[in-house]
């Protein structure tokens, strides 16, 4: 036995990888911190105004919770979309912070809008018209299950996209692919 002289990097600085291809993620089987780079390619039900239990913070399905039964729920905002890189794609959730940022809406007008139509819905379509086939750079834990890649975002911001840049990106890879 040696005693090596290099350094080796910490766990924190192993974890912070840059922005990543989500089918490298996938072939890792997830990964804690990364940030990856897409188009959100589908806003999904579940997106918007919603209902949570007091008790377990899940959301409700018509005044319903899972676990305890019908109760008296109190707002959030969440948006739940699919996040697209052209390698792969995950099922990401945006809580209310980003979702407030990113769809620049807060839970008091959402409410209020929501009033004023007297349906939920109306907030999950302002939601979808402010995101859907946006590029955002995403940062949070992925993980694979039977459902496939899920991400909880903890960042978010829209990504500007030099699309000059990218095309000759996409040339070389495809020359290089001949």
């Amino acid at each position: 036995v040696t005693k090596v002289k290099e350094k080796f990097p910490t766990a924190e600085e192993l974890q912070r990888t840059g922005t990543r291809m989500i089918a490298e993620v996938a072939s890792r089987g997830g990964s804690a911190d990364v940030s990856v780079r897409g188009v959100l390619v589908e806003i999904r039900d579940g997106s918007g105004l919603i209902m949570r239990c007091p008790e377990c913070k899940r959301a409700l399905q018509k005044g319903m919770c899972k676990l305890h039964g019908r109760v008296e729920g109190f707002p959030d905002l969440r948006v739940k979309a699919i996040l697209d890189d052209g390698s792969g794609a995950v099922s990401a959730v945006i809580g209310r912070e980003l979702t407030e940022k990113l769809a620049e809406i807060t839970l008091d007008e959402a409410m209020q809008q929501a009033r004023e139509r007297m349906d939920y819905e109306v907030v999950r379509d302002m939601i979808e018209e402010k995101l859907a086939l946006r590029a955002i750079t995403a940062t949070g834990s992925i993980r694979a299950d039977v459902y496939g890649l899920s991400m909880i975002v903890k960042d978010a911001a829209f990504a500007s996209v030099d699309v000059k840049q990218e095309a000759e990106k996409l040339l070389v890879e495809l020359e290089a692919s001949e």
